[in-house]
């Protein structure tokens, strides 16, 4: 196992260790608010632990094709979030405009980042899908056997 592998699983365990233990941390906390932006911040935690193990997959060259029959389910999930998103980017962004409470405005504006980088990421994650940029596993099956006499089949 390479350190970079190494480095990011032990991330992976950092970040679930950590937001656990802060989400917890703050449950008998009577002030809502500061208790609710950091369980936020615990959710984000997981979030980056999810990502990291993204990662690892990719890194160990995991992660199984997507079949033919999934494309247009994901796709169509994919837009319809993508719809979600763009919705939820602009009702925040009119808030933002018009909430004269700074503390509110920051906390919109904390919202609203994360609304533009998700929008932004599963935008490039329908590209990939419309594109189909995973090999199939009949394209696989097709490269291991077409130049083969007999197409892999015993030679009578």
């Amino acid at each position: 196992m390479s350190e970079v592998v190494k480095k990011i699983a032990s991330m992976v365990r950092m970040e679930e260790t950590y937001a656990t233990s802060l989400s917890a941390s703050v449950e008998w906390l009577g002030n809502v608010v500061v208790r609710e932006i950091l369980r936020s911040i615990a959710y984000d935690s997981h979030k980056h632990a999810g990502f990291y193990t993204a990662i690892l997959n990719l890194l160990q060259g995991g992660s199984p094709a997507i079949f033919e029959s999934d494309y247009d389910r994901l796709e169509a999930v994919l837009k319809k979030h993508i719809e979600v998103e763009d919705k939820m980017i602009q009702d925040v962004k009119q808030l933002i405009e018009t909430e004269r409470d700074n503390r509110v405005r920051h906390l919109m504006t904390e919202i609203y980042q994360d609304e533009v980088r998700h929008h932004a990421l599963m935008r490039r994650l329908l590209e990939s899908v419309i594109k189909r940029e995973t090999i199939f596993e009949e394209d696989v099956w097709d490269m291991l056997w077409k130049d083969v006499p007999g197409h892999g089949a015993p030679i009578s």
